[in-house]
C-alpha cells in the first residue's frame, strides 16, 4: 500500500493535469471577471491568441506549404504530363465515336443560353469583318491587289481578250437581225434630224476639210482636166453633151443663122474646141476655179434640202440594203482586221487613261459596296451559313482523320499551353490569391467551438496520449517519491 498509493494518487493527478492543460487551451472560449477583475488564464490560450495564431499558420502556409514555388513544381511533374496524355487520347477517342453534330452536342450539354450565344457570336464576328472591311487601309489594300492583277499580270492578255470579243461581236454583226434593224432606225432617225437641219453644209463641215478640198482641188488641177478629158472621150458621154448643146443653140440661136450652119455642127464645133481647149495650162487654172466655184455653191445649200430630196427618193428597201451593205463591209474580214487594229492602237495609246477610269471605278464601285447597308445583311448571311454548316457536321468528323502523328502534336500543344500557364501565369494568380491571407481569414472566421473541435477531430488520438501520458509520468512520480524516502 505504501508504493500502490502514490502511485495511483500520481497517476491521476497526471492524468487530471494534463487533461485540465488541454481543455485550458480551448476554454473557457470569453475572458471571465471576478469582482471586476481579470480571471487569469480566461479566455483559453487559442481563443486568446487566435489572430496571432491565425496569422502564423496562414504565413507557414503560404509561405512553406502552398508557396509559388511548391504549386509549380508539383505540377510541372512527370505524372501531370502522363495525366494530360491520357486526358486528350481519351476525351479524343470519345469523339471519335460521337454521331451527334456539333449543335446537338453542345445543346446536350445543358448550357442556359446557348442560341443566344450562337447569335451573339455571329453577329459580334459579322461586325467585326464588317468594321475590317470598313476600314481604309483594307480597301486600299484590296484595290492595290486588283489593279496589281489587272494591269499588271493582266496587262498584255486584256488588249487581245477584247480583240477577241471584238472579233465574235464583229463576226455576229452580219447575220444579226436586231444590229441590222437598230441600223436601219439609226439611219432613218438621223435622216429625220437632218431634215430639219437650218445649217448649210459650210457650217456643219469643219473648216480645215473644206480647206483641205480647196487646196487639193488647186494642186491636182492636171488631174481633174484628165478625168474631165476621159468622161468626154466616153462615146455615151460626148453623145450626151452634143445633144445638149445641140438644144441649147436650137433654143438660143437666131433659124435665120441656122439654116447656113446646122445646130448639129455648131454642138460638134464647140464640142471640139472645149477638147482641144482642154491642153492649154490657163484653162486647167479656170476649171479648177469653176471646180472650186461650184464647191462653194455646194456648201451654200442647207443640209435639210439636201436630207428632204434624199429621204423622198430612198426608199425603205433601198435605206434596208445601205445597212445590210454596211455591216457586210464592216464583217469583211480586212476590214474586220483593219477596225481590230485601229481599236488595239486606241487602246494603247489610251491605255494611261483607261486604267485611270477603270481605278477610278474601282475605287468607287468598292467604297459604295463596303459602305452599303446591304454589306451588313449578305455578311450576316455568309457567316450564319458557315457556322450552321461547321456545327450542322458530325463530332466525329473532326477527330475521325487524328493519326498517331496529329495526336502526339496535340499533346504536345496542350502541354505547351498548360506548361505556359503554369510558368507565366499561374504565379501571379497564386499572388492574387493569398494563400496566407485566404488561410488566415478563414480561421479567424471559425467559431471557437468549431476550431476546438476540428483540432481535437484531427489530433483526437494524440491528445489522449498526451493525456495518458500525463497520467503515466504522475504514477512515475509517485512511485518515486517513497523510494527517496526510504533512501534518506
Amino acid at each position: 500500500m505504501r508504493f500502490i498509493i502514490p502511485v495511483i494518487v500520481g497517476a491521476i493527478i497526471g492524468y487530471i493535469t494534463n487533461w485540465l492543460a488541454i481543455k485550458m487551451l480551448f476554454r473557457p472560449y470569453e475572458e471571465k471577471k471576478f469582482l471586476g477583475i481579470s480571471v487569469p488564464f480566461t479566455p483559453g490560450l487559442i481563443p486568446k491568441e487566435k489572430s496571432r495564431i491565425a496569422h502564423s499558420v496562414g504565413k507557414t502556409i503560404g509561405e512553406y506549404l502552398l508557396s509559388p514555388e511548391i504549386i509549380i513544381d508539383t505540377l510541372s511533374k512527370e505524372k501531370i504530363d502522363d495525366y494530360i496524355k491520357l486526358w486528350v487520347e481519351s476525351n479524343i477517342n470519345k469523339l471519335a465515336e460521337e454521331d451527334r453534330s456539333i449543335k446537338a452536342f453542345i445543346m446536350d450539354l445543358k448550357y442556359e443560353n446557348v442560341s443566344r450565344i450562337f447569335d451573339l457570336f455571329e453577329r459580334k464576328t459579322t461586325e467585326s469583318i464588317c468594321f475590317k472591311l470598313r476600314e481604309d487601309s483594307f480597301q486600299q489594300k484590296a484595290i492595290y491587289l486588283v489593279e496589281e492583277y489587272i494591269f499588271n499580270r493582266l496587262d498584255d492578255t486584256i488588249p487581245m481578250v477584247v480583240n477577241e470579243k471584238l472579233k465574235l461581236l464583229l463576226d455576229g454583226v452580219s447575220s444579226s437581225d436586231e444590229m441590222r434593224r437598230a441600223l436601219e432606225e439609226l439611219i432613218y432617225n438621223r435622216l429625220d434630224q437632218l431634215s430639219n437641219d437650218e445649217r448649210t453644209l459650210q457650217e456643219t463641215v469643219p473648216e480645215n476639210i473644206i480647206c483641205e478640198i480647196k487646196a487639193f482641188i488647186d494642186e491636182h488641177n492636171e488631174d481633174i482636166v484628165n478625168i474631165l478629158r476621159n468622161l468626154l472621150e466616153d462615146p455615151v458621154m460626148e453623145f450626151k453633151i452634143k445633144e445638149s448643146i445641140n438644144i441649147f443653140v436650137q433654143k438660143n440661136v437666131s433659124k435665120a443663122i441656122t439654116i447656113f450652119i446646122s445646130p448639129e455642127i455648131i454642138s460638134e464645133k464647140i464640142f471640139k474646141a472645149i477638147v482641144e481647149n482642154l491642153d492649154n495650162p490657163e484653162v486647167n487654172k479656170n476649171i479648177a476655179s469653176i471646180v472650186t466655184s461650184v464647191f462653194d455653191k455646194l456648201l451654200e445649200i442647207k443640209v435639210k434640202n439636201i436630207s428632204t430630196s434624199i429621204s423622198e427618193k430612198v426608199s425603205y428597201k433601198e435605206i434596208s440594203n445601205i445597212s445590210k451593205g454596211i455591216l457586210i463591209y464592216i464583217t469583211n474580214e480586212d476590214n474586220k482586221d483593219k477596225i481590230l487594229n485601229i481599236i488595239d492602237k486606241k487602246i494603247k495609246f489610251h491605255s494611261t487613261d483607261i486604267k485611270n477610269s477603270i481605278s477610278g471605278l474601282l475605287s468607287r464601285e468598292f467604297k459604295n459596296i463596303l459602305t452599303s447597308e446591304t454589306l451588313y445583311d449578305n455578311v450576316y448571311l455568309i457567316v450564319h451559313d458557315s457556322i450552321e454548316d461547321i456545327i450542322s457536321r458530325p463530332v466525329s468528323s473532326f477527330v475521325e482523320n487524328i493519326d498517331e502523328i496529329s495526336m502526339k502534336n496535340i499533346v504536345s500543344f496542350i502541354k505547351n499551353i498548360f506548361n505556359d500557364f503554369i510558368m507565366s501565369k499561374l504565379p501571379n494568380i497564386i499572388e492574387l490569391f493569398n494563400i496566407s491571407k485566404v488561410v488566415e481569414d478563414q480561421i479567424n472566421s471559425f467559431d471557437v467551438a468549431f476550431a476546438e473541435e476540428l483540432i481535437v477531430e484531427i489530433a483526437n488520438k494524440e491528445l489522449k496520449a498526451i493525456t495518458w501520458l500525463g497520467a503515466l509520468l504522475g504514477g512515475i512520480m509517485g512511485i518515486l517519491s517513497p523510494l527517496l524516502q526510504m533512501i534518506n
